[in-house]
C-alpha cells in the first residue's frame, strides 16, 4: 500500500483559502466608484480592489463602505450616503456575473455558492442617519446592514477617537444602538472614543464589531484597540477585523496613525482624491501586520478575529499585501505561525459569519 505524501504547505494554504468563506469587513471602494466610475470589471491602476482582484483574492464577500467626509453636515450626510448606495447597486447591476447584494448571512452563503462576491452595504459616519432613526429604519431598507457611528468628528450622540464632547454615548445614542439590534443593523465601533466603545458594549443586545482595527498594544494609535477592549468585545460575542493601514500597523510609534487627508476646495472636491489616494509610500513589513493578528487570536481566539483591510481608505499598506487579490498571503502566514485549519478559516470570514447569523440573520 502507497502512502500519501504530506500535503506541500502551498496547497495546503490554497485548499484552506478556496474552501473558506473569505470576509473583508471594511473597504471604502464606493468612494472610488464614486467620484471616477471606473470599469469595475478591469484591473484598475489607481485603486487596490476591483473585480480582478475580488476573484484572484478569493474574496466571498465584502462590506463597501459609503465614507462621509465630516465636511458635511448631517442632511448633506444623508444626501451623500444616498448617492453611494445608488452608486454600489448601479455597479451590481452592470457586473451580474460577478456581484451580488447581499442582506443575511444565507445571501453570502450563496453568493460563494455562485460563484460571485456577496456585496454587503455599510455607512462610515454616523451623521448619515440626521439624528433620526425613522432614516435609520429606511437605510436599513436600502440594504445598508452596518453603521460605522462616527468617523473622524463625534456626532450629535456619540464621541470620537479625536473628539470628545459627550462622554461617551448619549442617551439618543443608546437608542440608536438598540433600534439598530432590532431592525438587524450592525453597530461597528471603529472611530469611536474608548469611553463610548464601553457605552456601546453596556447599551446592545447583540454582538458588534470593529470593521477596522488593529491592536494598540502593538502600534499605539487611538482608532487601534486595547487588549481590554478586544476582550470585552469577544465576551459579547463581538469580532475585531485587522486593518491593515500601514499607520495601524506600524510598530514604531513615530509612524502611529493620523488622519493624513488631501486638502480639497468646495467647487473642486473628489471624495477619493481625498482618501483613496496611495502615497507610494513603502510599507512595513507583511510580519507587522501578522503580529496583529496573532496578538488578537492569541488573546481572545479565532472566533473573535477577523479581515477588515480599509483597503481604498488608507495610503499605505504592508508590503506584499498592495490590494485585496493578496489575502491568499494572510492564509499563508497563519497557516506557517502553527494556526489550525479551522483557526484560519475562522479569521478569514467563519467568526463573521457567524456575527452575521446572531445580528442580520
Amino acid at each position: 500500500m502507497l502512502e500519501e505524501s504530506p500535503e506541500s504547505t502551498e496547497h495546503r494554504a490554497r485548499r484552506v483559502h478556496d474552501s473558506a468563506v473569505v470576509i473583508d469587513t471594511h473597504i471604502d471602494t464606493i468612494t472610488h466608484l464614486l467620484w471616477h466610475e471606473h470599469e469595475f470589471d478591469q484591473r484598475l491602476s489607481d485603486a487596490r480592489v476591483d473585480i480582478p482582484r475580488l476573484r484572484e483574492g478569493g474574496v466571498s464577500a465584502a462590506f463597501f463602505a459609503v465614507w462621509v467626509d465630516d465636511r458635511y453636515d448631517e442632511n448633506a450626510a444623508l444626501q451623500y450616503t444616498l448617492r453611494g448606495i445608488d452608486a454600489m447597486y448601479r455597479t451590481i447591476d452592470r457586473y451580474p456575473d460577478d456581484l451580488a447584494l447581499a442582506l443575511s448571512a444565507d445571501d453570502v452563503a450563496q453568493a460563494k455558492a455562485e460563484g460571485k462576491t456577496a456585496v454587503l452595504l455599510s455607512v462610515e459616519g454616523g451623521r448619515a442617519i440626521s439624528d433620526d432613526l425613522g432614516v435609520l429604519r429606511m437605510l436599513y431598507k436600502l440594504g445598508v446592514r452596518s453603521i460605522t457611528l462616527c468617523w473622524g468628528n463625534a456626532t450629535n450622540w456619540i464621541d470620537s477617537c479625536n473628539e470628545e464632547i459627550h462622554g461617551g454615548l448619549t442617551d439618543f445614542g443608546r437608542g440608536i444602538v438598540r433600534e439598530m439590534n432590532q431592525i438587524g443593523m450592525i453597530p461597528d465601533i471603529s472611530h469611536v472614543s474608548d469611553r463610548a466603545f464601553y457605552d456601546v458594549i453596556e447599551a446592545t443586545e447583540r454582538p458588534v464589531f470593529a470593521s477596522h482595527s488593529s491592536c494598540r498594544d502593538l502600534t499605539p494609535a487611538p482608532r487601534n484597540m486595547t487588549d481590554d477592549m478586544i476582550a470585552t468585545l469577544a465576551d459579547i460575542g463581538g469580532v475585531v477585523n485587522i486593518n491593515f493601514g500601514s499607520g495601524f500597523v506600524a510598530q514604531d510609534p513615530a509612524h502611529a496613525h493620523q488622519a493624513r487627508l488631501n486638502d480639497w476646495d468646495d467647487i473642486d472636491y473628489d471624495g477619493w482624491g481625498r482618501i483613496g489616494v496611495a502615497s507610494g509610500e513603502a510599507g512595513p513589513p507583511l510580519e507587522a501586520l501578522i503580529d496583529h493578528f496573532q496578538r488578537a487570536i492569541d488573546l481572545v481566539g479565532a472566533d473573535h478575529v477577523g479581515i477588515g483591510s480599509d483597503f481604498d481608505g488608507v495610503d499605505a499598506v504592508p508590503q506584499e499585501m498592495e490590494d485585496i487579490g493578496k489575502l491568499p498571503r494572510i492564509t499563508e502566514e497563519l497557516l506557517a505561525r502553527g494556526y489550525s485549519d479551522n483557526e484560519v478559516t475562522q479569521v478569514l470570514g467563519g467568526s463573521n459569519m457567524r456575527l452575521f447569523r446572531e445580528t442580520m440573520g
